[in-house]
């Protein structure tokens, strides 16, 4: 797992095709871990959680499970960018 200032600050560098190829297989590895209702589950269960509450407390499994969704969401998201900028330059 990286540090908080190394996983908040690493970028994807490389060749236009790279990063594409990066993009696609990053979306692609994410929506296979966590599919789209997961997905809006664990992030609605993120958002839950940072309202701290005694009520209710995730287990370890859980939270850890949390925490790989989260990077993986951080990931997506930079994949994300990376196409969204391709569609927004000219052919």
């Amino acid at each position: 797992m990286y540090t908080p200032d190394q996983f908040l600050h690493k970028r994807p560098s490389g060749t236009k095709a790279e990063l594409n190829t990066f993009a696609k297989t990053k979306l692609k590895e994410f929506f296979e871990t966590y599919p789209l209702d997961d997905s809006l589950e664990y992030l609605w269960r993120m958002i839950q959680q940072s309202f701290y509450t005694k009520s209710r407390i995730l287990p370890n499994a859980e939270r850890a499970n949390l925490i790989a969704f989260y990077e993986y969401l951080h990931t997506m998201i930079l994949a994300a960018s990376i196409a969204n900028d391709e569609l927004k330059s000219p052919s």
